[in-house]
């Protein structure tokens, strides 16, 4: 192993590490935030420090000079004609973004704060919604622009696209800067300081531990439950492979970082050297997470066991029996998965998702039974049971305090994150997007090609993958962390009769369906096959399509003006009205 792979290997890490516990601290803040919603109270929005100006301003400033400078750096370098051409698509595309959301952004701060001179107010007046419609427009029309620019004239129209983008990064930094107010600015950040702000508490408080309690174990127990949630990332893939080419010594040098190939083809073709954007590329896959996931389950029993509490030993047993009954149905469930893509190793998975179909689509039963069984196996709502407070106050880490107790809790979230993204490796394609292959955009359907191919570059197509791969993770883990306001809490004999007489004949029953239709598909005539390939990318067609529909349908809901409507819905609604009605709060959520 040279000595760049272990540099690399130690960013593949920060970076798995570093997203794992900000998505932690986030999920921290979005259960919080929807509890203080449903229950009409302020909340994690009351966390709040106060900058001065002269800081804010630079805050606001820093990202879009960097930006800008990064687009000046593009504009002025040397570049072909090819280069040219995908640097003029990226630069006009990105104008289009700053100069519609900057807009936007203007016209949603002059509403809220009113204007402060004639161009805002004009901008006051218009809808928001009426921006990211021209927006969208914007983007149609540059795209089919730039395509009709010839490849020998795509340099100059790049430098002119690039310096534009730079001048929209500059004057809407400066201009946001400018509409900072003088003195002590109050940073909020929608409430999310707030999981800082108990981080740093945590640090600071009393760690207390039992007169009774095993001292030694008590104080593993937290590392036992927290290790296992962070190590289980390594074997999931958050991109596709990298090729560098060799400089000629046919060794893998810090030099060689700057030979990233120019382009690859669909099927990897790579004479140098491979760099797998996955911390650890085990043969064993899947297997390596289910047996790192099941020590969780040790970090449960042995804080119950050594609290000396019997709350936290009652906490503790029923850990330990609900997450090794659920590895069983949720190991189970995926063996129809095993037997599709023909591999337990991860990547291979999602390659197969890449040339074929979602496994959403292929394998719809076990979605849903891989997806209750992890529900189970994070002890999240309606499987809380292990720490229900209304009848064991707070479980296996009731004697739990200080940075102990928070250790316990980033393992519980960073556990929802993992899941999430094995939800998305093994159901949702990992880091593929619909028609996006390695060399570019081919939108075709059973071989009919519908629009003309459109090549990009092996750096584009890797960070699109990337960013993909860790967009649907967030997705997922906000989708998981509805459960908890949506669903009642099980009764823990419900919960061990679902796992074991409804969840567990399931999944056998698909394992047993999924092997009789791969024998029979694959002792089928080739006109089959090819119409199940045909069927495969329709409904990668079906994707695209929903996917930009939920996005438009999302920012136009986020566009809507609210609305908020205070109302009695209890049995005291009658007696509070016959009081005079409620008093409100001068604070709301």
């Amino acid at each position: 192993m040279t000595s760049v792979e272990v540099v690399l290997a130690i960013v593949k890490i920060l970076i798995v590490v570093l997203f794992l516990l900000n998505m932690a601290a986030i999920a921290t803040w979005a259960d919080r935030r929807q509890g203080a919603m449903v229950q009409d109270r302020v909340g994690p929005n009351r966390a709040v420090v106060y900058l001065p100006s002269l800081i804010v301003k630079a805050i606001v400033l820093l990202p879009p000079t960097l930006l800008g400078a990064l687009a000046v750096l593009t504009a002025t370098r040397q570049m072909t004609a090819a280069a040219g051409a995908e640097a003029l698509v990226i630069g006009a595309q990105l104008a289009v973004l700053v100069g519609w959301f900057s807009l936007l952004v203007f016209c949603a701060s002059a509403r809220k704060g009113g204007p402060i001179n004639a161009a805002e107010e004009a901008l006051a007046r218009v809808d928001p919604r009426s921006i990211f419609y021209a927006g969208v427009m914007a983007h149609v029309l540059v795209f089919f622009v730039t395509q009709a620019v010839p490849l020998s004239a795509a340099p100059l129209a790049a430098r002119v696209a690039n310096g534009l983008l730079a001048g929209l990064l500059f004057v809407s930094g400066i201009y946001a800067a400018a509409r900072v107010p003088e003195g002590k600015v109050p940073l909020r950040l929608l409430g999310t300081l707030h999981a800082a702000a108990d981080a740093i508490k945590m640090i600071w408080k009393e760690d207390f531990i039992p007169k009774n309690a095993d001292r030694l174990l008590h104080s593993l127990a937290p590392l036992l439950a927290m290790f296992p949630a962070l190590v289980t990332f390594a074997v999931i893939p958050f991109g596709d492979k990298l090729c560098f080419e060799d400089n000629g010594d046919r060794v893998f040098g810090f030099a060689d970082l700057a030979n990233l190939k120019h382009t690859v083809d669909p099927a990897f073709t790579c004479n140098g050297h491979v760099v797998n954007l996955q911390v650890a590329d085990l043969n064993v896959g899947i297997l390596y997470i289910f047996a790192m996931a099941g020590t969780g389950v040790i970090g449960a029993a042995i804080a119950g066991w050594a609290s000396d509490n019997k709350f936290s030993l009652l906490g503790g047993l029923r850990a330990a029996s609900q997450m090794v009954s659920y590895e069983v149905a949720m190991g189970l469930s995926v063996v129809g998965l095993f037997i599709i893509y023909s591999s337990v190793r991860l990547g291979d998975m999602v390659q197969w998702q890449v040339n074929h179909a979602w496994g959403i689509f292929v394998q719809p039963v076990a979605f849903f039974l891989f997806l209750a069984a992890l529900a189970a196996e994070t002890k999240r709502i309606p499987f809380d049971q292990p720490e229900g407070e209304s009848e064991i106050v707070a479980g296996y880490f009731v004697e739990y305090s200080g940075m102990k107790f928070g250790m316990f809790m980033t393992g519980e979230y960073v556990e929802l994150i993992t899941s999430s993204a094995l939800l998305v490796t093994l159901f949702f394609g990992g880091y593929h997007l619909p028609f996006l292959d390695r060399d570019g955009l081919n939108v075709a359907i059973g071989g009919v090609q519908l629009l003309p191919k459109y090549q990009m570059t092996h750096l584009a197509v890797s960070v699109i993958y990337v960013v993909a791969f860790f967009a649907k993770t967030i997705l997922m883990t906000w989708v998981q962390v509805f459960f908890r306001w949506t669903l009642p809490r099980f009764r823990y004999d419900q919960v061990m009769r679902l796992g074991w007489t409804k969840l567990l004949p399931l999944a056998i029953a698909n394992m047993m369906v999924t092997g009789v239709l791969v024998l029979a598909v694959d002792s089928a005539p080739a006109g089959l096959r090819d119409g199940l390939q045909a069927a495969a990318d329709v409904t990668q067609a079906v994707v695209a399509l929903g996917g930009f529909a939920a996005v438009v349908a999302l920012i136009v809901g986020l566009l809507e003006p609210v609305e908020r409507n205070r109302f009695l819905h209890s049995t005291a609604a009658r007696f509070a009205a016959a009081a005079g009605g409620t008093k409100a709060s001068p604070q709301q959520a």
